[in-house]
């Protein structure tokens, strides 16, 4: 009887630790690289249209070669810019966020998806190339 006990005592030890790794150490895990410098540069200093998904809600972006962004979601829409700093991708938006900049690092899920974690190591957003 003490075997199957203290087999079940591990088990809940290590489901427990495993719900407090982050969703960045977790994809991490899975394979997916995060994106340097040059890499962000190349992926969103060009003309580009993208879909997102994120906690609230979808939004198509519009990224443009001279920094601005424009964002088109189901009750609203946008505009902005974004910046490279250091190794992470960094959006200002007129309204959204009360104008407040966010910075993400990005990793590269597969040749077209890519997600977005926040500097706490949570998710923030997949953004997927059309």
């Amino acid at each position: 009887m003490k075997k199957p006990m203290t087999f079940a005592a591990a088990m809940g030890i290590v489901a427990a630790l495993l719900g407090c790794v982050t969703h960045e150490f977790q994809i991490q895990l899975a394979g997916a690289r995060m994106l340097n410098r040059g890499e962000l540069e190349q992926l969103f200093f060009a003309e580009r249209m993208v879909d997102f998904s994120s906690p609230d809600g979808l939004a198509s972006v519009t990224y443009h070669p001279d920094g601005r962004q424009e964002i088109d979601w189901h009750s609203g829409q946008d505009t902005g810019t974004f910046r490279i700093a250091n190794e992470e991708f960094c959006s200002t938006w007129t309204r959204l966020r009360r104008g407040e900049e966010s910075c993400s690092k990005i990793y590269r899920i597969d040749e077209k998806e890519y997600e977005f974690i926040s500097s706490d190591g949570t998710y923030a957003a997949t953004m997927r190339l059309r």
